[in-house]
């Protein structure tokens, strides 16, 4: 006997869909067979995402939404990061010139309008056509004519203290460096809501010390030490500068392990250096960086970056200072060292043909020179010692 008709479609239906592998979050199958994803907006953002919803389409078939399902997410976070970490003053700004226009826009960014101008009605009535469709700071701003500074965060404190570090030098693309691995490793440890959009009042010592148990589990703790103090130094700096009333919950910080131990390096001795000395005599250059290490304490990038102008042989004086070459590390390293014989010696010798503003050591001479003269040295040393071993 023949099935109903109605049954038919039934039966053809059910075995389709157990067919079908369950479909991942946010993403679901439309009558016509095609797959879409969907994604509310989160409540916070529903006053400057004029919709409840979000919709994009991932294909006709599973396997095409399978692949298109990462990019089309990732496209949706970027969507919602961007609105929440849109500053309200930028939000108010943007719509003062959309819905009044550039005069008004420029007045309002300057902050200079008057509560006896005309145009202060033009704001007030925009206000209460914004009442209920945008965020309520946005409101006030717009409302009041004056721009409100945003809230202090950690992503902040981090870009106000590499801008009042940084300048050209070689140190400062290290420190930008540093910087942004900082930052990614407080999304990773706090998450970016924390990181990027939460008040600075509001960020606790439970958090510095979330940050801190992160670092320990994958850095040795003297480097989690260095780390740390970075957060700590561009926190002080912006407290002081912003004048805020605040603790550094980065202040003090307790980190198990951090100091001098057993195992640290310990200082080069003479015994060592007379083993050393044959491992850096084939090279005339390493043996001379050598003995002015040794007898002028000098950093490698200063020794590095000498100019032959930076050198008096007649009074066995070293002048380090900043020149074409390399800058010094802090302010208080522009400095005067008296030379030893051995040292003065070796300094007339690679002075030899050069003028005042010639390098000493020019194969070094150049942004990352020291870290090239530095694995040099290294290599020899290491040489020495399993000579010695």
């Amino acid at each position: 006997m023949a099935l109903h008709p109605v049954i038919c479609v039934v039966i053809v239906s059910s075995t389709m869909d157990a067919d079908i592998p369950k479909l991942p979050k946010y993403v679901f199958r439309r009558a016509n067979g095609s797959y879409r994803y969907k994604r509310n907006v989160p409540k916070a953002l529903r006053e400057v995402i004029p919709k409840a919803t979000v919709y994009r389409q991932l294909g006709d078939s599973y396997d095409e939404a399978i692949r298109r399902l990462p990019v089309v997410h990732a496209e949706v976070e970027a969507l919602f990061d961007q609105e929440r970490s849109t500053p309200n003053s930028v939000r108010a700004k943007s719509i003062v010139r959309e819905r009044l226009g550039e005069w008004h826009a420029e007045v309002f960014a300057d902050g200079v309008v008057e509560p006896e101008w005309d145009v202060t009605d033009d704001f007030r009535e925009l206000a209460e056509e914004l009442e209920g469709s945008t965020p309520p700071e946005v409101v006030r701003q717009v409302g009041s004519a004056r721009l409100s500074p945003e809230p202090m965060t950690l992503l902040r404190v981090l870009n106000e203290y590499y801008a009042y570090k940084c300048d050209d030098s070689v140190e400062d693309k290290a420190l930008k460096t540093r910087i942004e691995r900082i930052r990614k490793d407080l999304v990773i440890a706090l998450g970016k809501n924390r990181v990027e959009w939460t008040p600075l009042a509001d960020i606790t010592r439970a958090d510095a010390n979330t940050f801190r148990d992160y670092l320990l589990n994958r850095m040795a703790p003297n480097s989690v030490l260095r780390t740390v103090g970075v957060i700590k130094a561009a926190m002080n700096h912006v407290i002081v500068e912003n004048d805020l009333e605040q603790r550094n919950v980065f202040q003090g910080i307790k980190i198990k392990g951090a100091g001098s131990s057993n195992t640290d390096r310990l200082p080069i001795t003479d015994e060592h250096l007379d083993l050393m000395t044959p491992a850096f005599e084939s090279s005339e250059v390493a043996a001379a960086l050598l003995v002015l290490l040794t007898d002028t304490g000098a950093r490698l990038a200063e020794i590095t970056g000498l100019e032959a102008r930076d050198v008096d042989l007649d009074k066995a004086i070293l002048y380090l200072r900043p020149n074409d070459h390399r800058g010094l590390k802090t302010k208080t390293s522009t400095r005067s060292i008296p030379l030893s014989h051995r040292a003065t010696e070796c300094l007339r010798q690679q002075q030899v043909g050069l003028s005042d503003t010639n390098p000493i050591f020019p194969a070094y001479a150049h942004p990352r020179g020291s870290d090239n003269a530095s694995a040099m040295l290294m290599k020899r040393l290491r040489t020495a010692s399993q000579t010695r071993s």
